[in-house]
């Protein structure tokens, strides 16, 4: 598998926020099959100590959810969570995410205990555009959303509806190159006129 999928929960919105959980699974893009996983929970303390920090919003978000959270079942040192992100990645592997949100914080969590991103630039792959560019509504298409904030499941469910997009798109393409609609002929026109 080629694709990685990960989510992170954080204590904050800015780029310097705790992550308190990283998830992360192996998928393929084009059965939904899952593989490996990655779910780790980190100290508040352990963040604290490198700076990173917590905001009364997402605080206030937090106390709102249902208890119990899963990010205070054992948790380990930022440092340590970290290496197993480092560790769980494969080169060769393009990782899925919100990646606005998600990689700027784990970057900065990297920054903060004297490390380089664990995840190279090339990489990177942004679900939002995926869904985007395929015109799905996941929130209607996709059934299962868990809900309950956890990084792994989160994964879990964006995958679903990544699958989905993936084939939405592969129905374009394929509607687009072997369609003889007037609106393909059209495109394949205006295609060969540029």
């Amino acid at each position: 598998m080629n694709d990685i999928m990960l989510d992170i929960e954080t204590l904050g919105t800015g780029n310097n926020s705790i992550v308190i959980q990283i998830g992360a699974v192996y998928f393929n893009r084009d059965t939904g099959e899952l593989g490996k996983e990655l779910s780790v929970n980190i100290t508040l303390q352990s963040c604290f100590d490198v700076g990173l920090k917590a905001d009364s919003g997402s605080l206030k978000f937090w106390f709102n959810q249902p208890q119990p959270y899963s990010w205070l079942n054992s948790p380990i040192d930022l440092n340590k969570a970290l290496q197993l992100l480092r560790e769980f990645y494969d080169k060769k592997a393009l990782v899925w995410s919100h990646s606005t949100f998600d990689f700027p914080r784990l970057a900065e969590a990297y920054t903060a205990i004297g490390q380089g991103f664990a995840l190279p630039y090339r990489n990177l792959r942004d679900i939002r555009t995926l869904v985007d560019l395929s015109g799905i509504e996941y929130k209607k298409d996709v059934k299962g959303d868990p809900k309950n904030h956890d990084a792994l499941d989160d994964c879990k469910y964006q995958v679903k509806y990544c699958v989905k997009a993936f084939d939405k798109l592969k129905q374009k393409m394929y509607h687009d190159v072997s369609c003889d609609c007037y609106d393909c002929k059209e495109g394949k026109s205006l295609k060969a006129k540029d």
